[in-house]
């Protein structure tokens, strides 16, 4: 995903939107768990203007999630099942639709890694 806007100006966004959920948070007076919509969504605005939009949907999905929880009254049983399933396909789907091609450093480190695993065997 290409970048929206400059990396200055979307932090200078998710700032100002950060100072306006604290000064709701502030006046309203319940910091716990709006707090973590108020660190969660500048943070989400800022990946998603800086072209990072997996980023983007893990921190709202944490953030989002964390308050969603504490705001209305859950079963368990079956929210975190659910929360696991969402985030397997979450990864599954990231890797299958990831189109780029594996980069050198990556092909590098793979190959760093098989010599680790193969000089390992062979000291045993």
């Amino acid at each position: 995903m290409a970048m929206k806007t400059s990396k200055r100006r979307a932090q200078n966004l998710s700032t100002a939107l950060f100072l306006i959920g604290l000064a709701i948070v502030a006046f309203t007076g319940s910091w716990w768990p709006n707090i973590m919509l108020v660190l969660g969504l500048p943070m989400a605005l800022r990946q998603y203007l800086t072209g990072r939009s997996h980023e983007m949907m893990t921190t709202l999905f944490v953030f989002v999630g964390v308050w969603v929880t504490f705001s209305f009254p859950i079963n368990w049983k079956v929210l975190l099942p659910v929360i696991f399933l969402i985030a397997a396909v979450y990864i599954l789907f990231r890797e299958f639709l990831d189109n780029r091609a594996q980069t050198e450093v990556e092909k590098d480190e793979d190959i760093n890694v098989e010599i680790e695993i193969e000089e390992y065997r062979n000291e045993r």
